[in-house]
């Protein structure tokens, strides 16, 4: 199974982290957010900002994510999320 959270859940973590933005059109979600602790502003290369995308559908109360890009100064990547993906555990925790 993808990895997922409640809509709900994940709508009340965003109103309280403003490095966090949710954007839904239709049954599909965007979260974009950039890692802001010290160190995640380590390893930023070139000491610029790094921005991450997490793309899901909504599927009943639930968003199921299926593809997670970075976006940095040295380009951007696509990573799709497989089923129980460990970069994913950070959900389990909102």
């Amino acid at each position: 199974m993808k990895p997922h959270i409640n809509k709900n859940r994940l709508e009340e973590y965003v109103i309280e982290n403003p490095s966090f933005k949710l954007y839904e059109k239709n049954d599909y979600i965007e979260l974009h957010f950039f890692p802001n602790t010290p160190e995640a502003q380590a390893h930023f290369p070139d000491g610029e900002q790094v921005e991450h995308v997490m793309y899901g559908e909504i599927i009943d109360d639930d968003i199921y994510f299926y593809k997670f890009e970075t976006n940095s100064s040295l380009g951007k990547t696509e990573t799709e999320i497989l089923d129980d993906d460990p970069i994913m555990e950070w959900l389990k925790y909102i």
